[in-house]
């Protein structure tokens, strides 16, 4: 049982860390980190995930089209499937879900920092390859300090590794966001590579 707390306390301080202050959308990531942990599983479908959706438009338009966003919807659709499942989700099945999920927000965190740095000018262009630089940088090793720390030495257990799963897919998730808000306040266009499955 302690394990289990500091397992959520530990998930609790590192989305604070990852997140900004906007919340929204259909999954509540603690309690979905609370059923891995627990190995429950809860047919409730309309809980809300804290997330960051912009942080220049809070609505209008841009906040619609990241609501309704493909990536989202079919993670969620395979998450209450595997939640709902009569058959037991083991920890390599949740992490799985998690690397599948990370791989597309990556791939479109690639697509839109491209076609980003198409759209600007020298200067601007400059600052932003600077600041993706850094974002990696940070992103690398937040994500090392982690696993040497905690999930290497077994601190978390054996789900330290699907509780860090989630919060570098909410990482890369929020960058790709944000640089989707950039484009959006140049010139309005919000396009996924992905597209839905479901």
């Amino acid at each position: 049982m302690k394990g289990k707390i500091l397992l959520l306390f530990f998930i609790t301080i590192v989305f604070s860390y990852c997140q900004n202050s906007s919340q929204l959308t259909t999954l509540n990531s603690e309690t979905k980190s609370k059923e891995i942990t627990e190995g429950r599983s809860d047919h409730s479908n309309n809980e809300v995930l804290s997330m960051s959706i912009g942080n220049y438009e809070l609505k209008g338009e841009f906040y619609d089209e990241m609501l309704r966003n493909p990536i989202d919807h079919d993670y969620e659709v395979e998450f209450n499937e595997a939640q709902n499942s009569k058959e037991i989700i083991t920890t390599m099945g949740w992490g799985a879900l998690e690397s599948k999920y990370t791989e597309i927000w990556d791939k479109e965190l690639n697509q839109i920092y491209k076609k980003l740095l198409s759209k600007l000018d020298e200067e601007p262009r400059e600052a932003l390859i600077e600041s993706q630089k850094e974002w990696l940088q940070y992103h690398l090793k937040e994500t090392k300090f982690v696993e040497k720390t905690f999930i290497n030495n077994g601190y978390l257990g054996s789900k330290g590794s699907v509780s860090l799963g989630m919060v570098i897919r909410e990482r890369i998730r929020e960058r790709t966001m944000q640089l989707f808000e950039y484009r959006y306040l140049l010139d309005g266009e919000v396009e996924f590579l992905y597209q839905s499955k479901k």
